[in-house]
């Protein structure tokens, strides 16, 4: 089996979670067709408007530990000698695509090939509509929250402020956002000290939880959606002080030690 990785460009979180799932496809006998990297995007931001937006929301303090916690885990990318995708796909020998957008020719040509492709979606771009028409390409999301419940952007601040349950959903993905069949899913009962630590651990989960959903995908084994449904964007400065009032926190200077769990 071959999949396809559409994966935004984001040389901490994103560079380190391929890497590994790479190593963890290989042992499972799934192999990577290409590797399609596009700009980094967060609700209509993109690049640089993207650290404008943590900084005006989050404030300095957050912000500072941010850009902190960044460097850290580049220096170590330096350090194993993959410090961005060209070089994680010289290491394994994988064919690397830049696009300016998920809708450009060079991947729609790819989508309209014949053979049956599965797409791994790491992505905050929005594929169009008329993509879903050709029934041939399967797209699989991962989304950290239990779905329907928290559909939308920075589920781990919605979950705090509404003292809900933690998980992550892998389903395929549709026009809708956040809607597709459900192919894997987990409630996670541990706590959390911050949405650092919370992504940390979703992302050491996310190349086994991966493989259980090809394999329930396979199977055609779908999991009932038993939560309530919700949807929300990313946070306004309001909500972010709703967050903190209920016991939340973005990132504690105790997070910038463990960056070993995501280059690890």
């Amino acid at each position: 089996m071959k999949i396809n990785i559409v994966v935004d460009n984001d040389k901490c979180w994103n560079l380190n979670t391929v890497r590994r799932l790479i190593i963890h496809l290989k042992k499972k006998n799934i192999s990577i067709d290409n590797i399609w990297v596009l700009p980094n995007k967060l609700s209509n931001f993109t690049d640089n408007q993207i650290s404008f937006w943590y900084l005006r929301i989050f404030g300095f303090l957050v912000f500072f530990k941010l850009v902190l916690f960044y460097i850290l885990v580049i220096i170590n990318n330096f350090l194993i000698k993959i410090k961005n995708f060209n070089a994680l796909g010289l290491k394994y020998n994988l064919k690397i695509k830049y696009l300016n957008s998920i809708n450009d020719k060079i991947f729609l040509d790819h989508l309209k090939n014949k053979e049956k492709k599965i797409f791994l979606l790491i992505t905050n771009h929005i594929l169009k509509k008329k993509i879903f028409f050709q029934k041939k390409n399967i797209f699989i999301n991962k989304h950290s929250s239990l779905l329907p419940s928290y559909k939308g952007l920075m589920p781990y601040i919605w979950t705090k402020i509404y003292n809900d349950k933690n998980g992550i959903t892998f389903h395929l993905v549709t026009n809708k956002i956040d809607s597709g069949r459900i192919l894997y899913q987990n409630k996670i009962n541990k706590k959390f000290k911050s949405m650092v630590e919370f992504y940390i651990y979703i992302f050491q989960q996310f190349p086994q939880g991966l493989v259980k959903a090809i394999n329930n995908l396979e199977k055609k084994k779908f999991k009932k959606n038993i939560y309530k449904k919700s949807y929300y964007s990313i946070p306004t400065k309001r909500d972010f002080r709703k967050f903190k009032k209920n016991g939340g926190n973005i990132i504690l200077f105790l997070d910038l030690f463990k960056i070993s769990k995501i280059v690890g």
